[in-house]
């Protein structure tokens, strides 16, 4: 899974992927919720040739990337411009054509995979 850094690299991505689907999974390292998605995601992508779908993983502390981000049980508050609008961890969020098409929360691998064979 391709780790993103920057919103230039975040649009350039979903800019190559063409009409490929995109899935983006946003962690945080101290939401283990997110790394526990992150490790079920790494099984799924292999269950999918790359030429279906990609796969890119943002880290929403460790960024540059602008993401808007409350999370109220750890007291963060990003007051950065939202072009994702991430409010919970952990969210999966699925792009075509540099839309967004689908979007997941939580730990749910069977939404995970109906949004694949639904997009893919």
């Amino acid at each position: 899974m391709k780790q993103v850094f920057t919103k230039k690299e975040f649009d350039h991505e979903l800019a190559e992927a063409g009409d490929r689907l995109v899935a983006v999974d946003f962690t945080a390292d101290w939401c283990t919720k997110t790394c526990d998605v992150s490790r079920r995601l790494n099984d799924v992508m292999f269950q999918y040739e790359f030429s279906e779908v990609v796969f890119l993983q943002v880290d929403v502390d460790d960024n540059e990337v602008k993401f808007s981000l409350i999370h109220r049980k750890h007291n963060m508050t990003q007051d950065t411009p939202p072009f994702c609008n991430v409010d919970l961890l952990p969210t999966i969020q699925f792009y075509r054509y540099g839309r967004k098409v689908a979007e997941i929360y939580e730990d749910s691998m069977d939404q995970l995979q109906a949004v694949l064979r639904l997009h893919r």
